[in-house]
């Protein structure tokens, strides 16, 4: 091969020909890369639109939507430069050998850097090209549908931030700027040789790592076994990552050293292995397991995400209103702090909740509005820890935190429909965290257990909802005789406190529904802040609506990318996969044509071998889910998300359907493993 000098426009035009030859000659890994960095380019460029739109609009609540949006936008460009640095990687090694073959006639080194130079620059300028393209397309129909989540109205309107454009061009430069780096250095700094030889070597027999296989079954027992334990929501949120990375490395080396233990396994057992499909298969997988192994653990773990994301994300989106009630049980919530008064003397606290009841009837009747659903209560709340029966109080999450409640006898009987009484120092109690025995020590003031409260078993966390607040924490209500203990464990609480930041004291609740015309309704509702005296805070459902839209709507729509993120490196891997394998399988498959094998053996035992290895990684992640399902459930009430049986049915329907895409990318790179191999 004679390789021409700059002299003319000709020879200028000789590697952008070359380059553009070998891709389309290569197009069948070529074209997938194309279409993968072209749609990611037109994720990252709808992001960063949506996010200026957002930010521009200056529509309430667009803080929150921007802030979400952004975040998404930064950690999608990192999910962006791993997997085309992977599919990258994957094309350099299986066009060394034709870059040795150009070596041995003639080419030099800094000639493959030049055509190297030329298929990045033009995958590149493919790639974020038609990605802006069809991001300008379906921006604005994103930025709708991120209005349609949070409950806002709006209108299609064609717009093209340049910002959007200039941003995404430049990430894409500089990712394809690495990437032409990589390709340079690994081809380059290889001589024309191992050039050749590269495409063709295939993994040694990789040996029983049993110690790799112990850790691996160490780090995913803990990992699960952290999931199973968690108690509350506040041990969940600091041990989901940890247990998350824990699963991360027990599925690599599950897949790693497991998989070859087994394999090995089976081929000792000759009455198994002495078949010819099952003779092919095993002796197949053994041999190039490593490699193949860390492509099925990685398969699984972004499947777990997926179904993670996917669940979780409906989840909260169909369950914001059921969130609402939960932190807002009635259209109004006021909070009223009783003053202080000594636990001999109630007369204020009692007149205090009688100048509010009379207070609220007198505005709804000028409003023309009237109560329902009315319940108000005496209560106190404070943070504890909990050890042996004794409750201290705690703050800012220091131990494990407890949110302790408690209200009177008469307010429990009255809102409950119930008749149960008390003696001195007697409560009854209902709790989420350990049994409590014969006695509690609430603070140093010691009450002994009357019985127990099931009623709030129905609904675990409907008590959160009646007590208006969404705690991360343990839940421990106590059924107090009277006023007078109130009082008596806000004095205990406080005098155990560390800092006087957040006092505990005795607090008037009244919440009520509306019943009337729009306009009543919505005239009361606007003009009951500040309107009661005593009341510190009021909460007007409706109010709060949209704050609960925006935010959880947000999540939805930034879920959407991460979701189609994650299914674009899962889809990737797979195909690369099943390219690879073809080719490394068909000389083997014809081999065992000429020795005797019929072609229904040979598509027999291709079929059981992509069976296998394409469904295992499927199996693990539904275990992967199943096993985090408590762990996610007590996550999910952080965000008052109770409704345990709807988060249970949107991971029921998100695995099938990623099942059945699972399949139905199984069978389309299936079918281009059967015509590599059988080729």
């Amino acid at each position: 091969m004679n390789i021409p000098q700059f002299s003319s426009l000709h020879n200028l035009l000789f590697y952008p020909r070359l380059a553009g030859t070998n891709m389309k000659k290569n197009k069948s890994i070529y074209f997938p890369y194309l279409c993968a960095g072209s749609l990611m380019a037109g994720l990252l460029y709808v992001l960063n639109s949506v996010g200026i739109m957002v930010a521009d609009s200056g529509m309430e609540g667009g803080d929150i939507m921007y802030m979400l949006v952004r975040i998404s936008f930064m950690i999608c460009i990192l999910f962006v430069f791993i997997i085309l640095f992977y599919i990258n990687s994957f094309i350099i090694k299986r066009r060394k050998r034709e870059f040795g073959l150009f070596c041995i006639l003639g080419m030099e080194k800094k000639h493959l850097a030049f055509v190297l130079f030329w298929e990045v620059l033009f995958s590149m300028l493919l790639s974020v090209s038609v990605g802006i393209a069809g991001g300008m397309l379906f921006s604005q129909a994103m930025f709708l549908l991120l209005l349609k989540f949070v409950g806002l109205p709006g209108k299609l309107i064609f717009r093209i931030p340049l910002n959007a454009v200039a941003e995404t061009f430049l990430i894409y430069l500089v990712c394809f700027f690495f990437v032409l780096l990589y390709d340079i250095v690994s081809v380059t700094r290889t001589n024309p040789i191992d050039l050749l030889r590269s495409s063709r070597e295939g993994e040694k027999e990789p040996k029983t790592r049993w110690a790799v296989a112990l850790a691996g079954a160490a780090a995913l027992g803990i990992g699960y076994a952290k999931a199973l334990a968690t108690q509350t929501a506040s041990d969940a949120l600091f041990a989901f990552f940890p247990a998350v990375l824990l699963v991360i490395i027990g599925t690599y080396c599950l897949f790693q050293a497991w998989s070859i233990a087994l394999l090995k396994t089976l081929r000792k057992n000759r009455r198994f292995y002495y078949k010819p499909e099952n003779f092919v298969s095993v002796s197949g997988m053994i041999y190039r397991m490593k490699q193949n192994a860390a492509r099925l653990a990685s398969i699984c773990v972004l499947s777990t995400a997926v179904l993670v994301t996917l669940s979780s994300c409906l989840s909260l989106y169909a369950g914001e209103e059921d969130m609402l009630k939960n932190q807002f049980p009635r259209d109004v919530n006021m909070y009223a702090d009783v003053p202080d008064y000594s636990p001999q003397d109630t007369a204020s606290a009692v007149q205090l909740a009688v100048s509010i009841r009379e207070k609220v009837k007198e505005l709804a009747a000028s409003a023309g509005c009237t109560l329902e659903n009315q319940m108000d209560f005496y209560q106190i709340s404070f943070g504890a820890s909990y050890a042996d029966g004794q409750f201290t109080t705690a703050f800012n999450n220091e131990g494990k935190t407890n949110m302790v409640y408690a209200m009177t006898l008469e307010d429990y009987n009255r809102l409950f429909g119930k008749s149960l009484s008390l003696g001195e120092r007697e409560v009854f109690y209902y709790t989420t965290g350990p049994e409590m025995n014969g006695f509690a020590d609430i603070c140093g003031e010691k009450y002994s257990l009357a019985g127990r409260l099931w009623e709030f078993d129905v609904a675990m966390f409907d008590v959160t909802m009646f007590m208006g607040f969404a705690t991360p924490g343990n839940l421990s209500i106590f059924v107090v005789p009277g006023l007078e203990d109130l009082s008596r464990l806000a004095a205990a609480s406080n005098a155990q406190a560390q800092n006087g930041r957040f006092p505990t004291s005795v607090e008037f609740n009244c919440f009520f529904d509306l019943e009337g015309s729009k306009e009543a309704v919505r005239q009361l509702e606007s003009s009951i802040h500040g309107a009661v005296p005593g009341v510190y805070r009021t909460y007007v459902r409706s109010e709060q609506r949209a704050d609960f839209y925006e935010l959880y709507g947000s999540i939805l729509f930034v879920g959407v990318f991460f979701i189609v993120l994650f299914l674009i490196a899962t889809v990737l891997i797979i195909y690369y996969k099943q390219i690879t394998e073809g080719f490394d399988d068909r000389e083997r498959f014809q081999i065992m044509e000429k020795v005797g094998m019929s072609a229904a053996e040979v598509k027999k035992t291709i079929t059981r071998q992509v069976l296998l290895v394409f469904f295992l990684p499927l199996g693990m992640a539904v275990i992967h889910i199943a096993v985090a399902f408590p762990q996610l459930c007590k996550m999910l009430t952080v965000f008052s998300m109770t409704n345990i049986k709807m988060f249970a049915l949107f991971t029921v329907l998100s695995v099938l359907v990623f099942a059945l895409a699972y399949l139905l990318v199984y069978r389309l790179t299936a079918r281009t493993y059967f015509k590599i191999v059988q080729g």
